[in-house]
């Protein structure tokens, strides 16, 4: 395992692939876009929309959060370029993101001292509100809305990563890692894009989502604690 990890900072870019894409997962599975997704296609069911027409819609809405989160990366990777301190960058990306981590660790076990990372309330309420409209303007809208304001919510890991590759490849190595990153990134909404085909798997991701609120922190917590310490220690 610390051979493998070792390898990652080698000069051969194929050997990171597991990193960036297992960080892109790791960064997709918070609740944030799950949950207006669900809301998004159980509303479509609602409508009687055919399942291709749903399979249409929700492809449009999770390649806007795609391009709109790619878009944030190359914004990240260059303004850390342009800056000229990759490395302490890159150093206190781990540090937050180890940090967010152990706050998520702390919601799962202490429930009673929690700290919210979700979407504001008003912007809930407004992607909320144009995905009811189910037109494609008013999706695109509601995707692009849901992709800004769930960097703050899950945006730790895609910080790190860009400020991570930034001090270790050029600028189209690490376009192509960002590509994969944010594919790995909506993975988790295609799953369970293709999932609500069936009302009543859809019914219960919604459920599971909502009972094992828990668990997420705590998976997410470790996951993002653990990735921090990787990059922090073995990376950099």
């Amino acid at each position: 395992m610390l051979n493998f990890i070792a390898n990652l900072n080698s000069a051969n870019p194929i050997s990171m692939i597991p990193l960036i894409a297992s960080a892109g997962f790791i960064d997709g599975i918070h609740p944030c876009a799950i949950a207006i997704l669900l809301f998004f296609i159980a509303f479509l069911l609602t409508l009687r929309r055919s399942f291709k027409n749903i399979l249409f819609l929700g492809v449009v809405y999770i390649s806007v959060i795609y391009l709109t989160y790619l878009a944030v990366g190359i914004g990240l990777f260059s303004g850390v370029v342009f800056f000229g301190q990759p490395h302490f960058f890159a150093k206190l990306g781990s540090w937050l993101l180890i940090i967010f981590g152990l706050l998520h660790i702390n919601n799962a076990l202490f429930p009673q001292m929690r700290i919210n990372f979700k979407i504001p309330l008003s912007f809930n309420d407004k992607a909320r509100e144009l995905l009811q409209k189910a037109t494609l303007p008013a999706i695109i809208a509601a995707a692009f809305l849901v992709a800004l304001c769930s960097i703050p919510c899950s945006g730790g890991v895609y910080a790190v990563i860009t400020a991570f590759l930034a001090s270790k490849t050029t600028f189209f190595v690490g376009f192509l890692y960002l590509l994969l990153y944010n594919l790995m990134f909506v993975m988790p909404l295609f799953i369970i894009l293709v999932l609500s085909a069936n009302p009543y798997t859809l019914v219960k991701l919604g459920e599971w989502q909502q009972t094992n609120k828990k668990m997420q922190n705590l998976v997410m917590g470790l996951a993002m604690a653990a990735l921090g310490a990787v990059i922090l220690i073995f990376l950099i």
